[in-house]
């Protein structure tokens, strides 16, 4: 059986990879009075038969992650008798486990749940780390939790059902690792994108083991985002803006392959990026199935939301910058300093 530790300051866990993985979670849902499964419609049509458990089914997409769902979920968990002896299971992509992981984190104060992430992005990084969120008007995200899964269980093989689509979602988050630490990682991702969308798991289960392995390391040094864990919002702080502005039409990964673009710009541009990696970087994202166009967000709105960003600090926009492919680290800038370079780094 392979397997992580996740050695988290607020409880240790582990991290399951295979095909056996859905026996697990009934062996371990053995030591609960009851087990619930939630899931979005999509995903509980395709693997929701795989576990012995009612479902509480989610309408799919970014919408969902609102107040409105969480009190319809603590509804419906306490109609269904759900206590501090219940387990939930988040089966699904990063929306489902970021409103399960918030649910669980204050419904009865806590209860346990594990994840089951089913897309990409969601097995490589939202899956796993224990952070929760909803969105709100404001911005993204911006209500939430740490609050880590009992345990995390990934089957690679349930990619095979994504479309293209799903697959660059996902590359967004695996460049991301490469980027801020891991060069060979980078290389390896770089020379076999077509690897992913073809669900080559030769090359693609080990990537994804490796971005799970960074991810946990980094959760041990850093539960609470407060150091080396915000090395992880390379591409967030203008993918998170892209988002925002443009109604939410690019999903999480997208934006965040847009904002590694922008912000590898931003980093040459400031003197602390060479060409070289500025061209490495930009190769391995313009090999990724994605339309990397600017032309459509509205530049006063994208500035709005980098104000309104829930990482700032000190009155400052925070970004994370490479230094080097395999090394990145925060950069705070005015809003000023963002509009001196804003048509150099916007362009096509």
């Amino acid at each position: 059986m392979d397997r992580i530790v996740v050695q988290a300051p607020s409880g240790a866990y582990n991290i399951h990879f295979g095909r056996d993985i859905w026996q697990q979670v009934q062996q371990m849902a053995r030591g609960y009075d009851q087990a619930l499964v939630v899931s979005d419609k999509n995903v509980a049509a395709l693997y929701g038969h795989r576990l012995p458990f009612p479902i509480s089914p989610l309408e799919p997409g970014e919408g969902t992650k609102s107040f409105e769902t969480i009190a319809a979920l603590v509804d419906d968990w306490a109609e269904r008798g759900l206590d501090r002896y219940s387990l939930v299971i988040a089966l699904g992509g990063g929306v489902v486990g970021d409103l399960v992981g918030l649910t669980a984190s204050v419904y009865r104060r806590g209860i346990a749940y594990v994840q089951i992430p089913t897309t990409l992005v969601a097995q490589v990084d939202g899956g796993v780390g224990g952070k929760t969120g909803i969105n709100t008007p404001r911005g993204k995200n911006l209500v939430g939790t740490f609050y880590q899964p009992w345990g995390v269980f990934i089957d690679p093989s349930v990619l095979s059902t994504l479309p293209d689509r799903e697959i660059t979602n996902g590359l967004g988050e695996v460049l991301k690792y490469g980027v801020v630490n891991d060069p060979a990682l980078f290389e390896v991702v770089r020379g076999h994108v077509d690897a992913f969308y073809e669900l080559d798991l030769e090359v693609v289960a080990p990537v994804i083991r490796r971005c799970v392995e960074i991810k946990g390391e980094i959760v041990a040094a850093d539960e609470r985002d407060r150091g080396l864990r915000r090395i992880l919002n390379h591409g967030h702080t203008f993918g998170h803006a892209i988002e925002k502005a443009a109604g939410y039409r690019h999903n999480h990964g997208e934006a965040v392959l847009m904002g590694m673009l922008l912000e590898g710009r931003l980093a040459h541009l400031l003197g602390l990026l060479s060409s070289a990696d500025l061209a490495a970087i930009e190769d391995a994202l313009f090999r990724v199935k994605l339309d990397y166009s600017f032309a459509h967000l509205d530049k006063g709105e994208m500035i709005s939301a980098l104000i309104h960003d829930k990482k700032n600090r000190k009155g400052s926009i925070s970004f994370i910058l490479p230094r080097e492919i395999g090394r990145a680290e925060e950069v705070l800038l005015s809003v000023e300093d963002v509009e001196k370079y804003w048509d150099e780094v916007i362009r096509g």
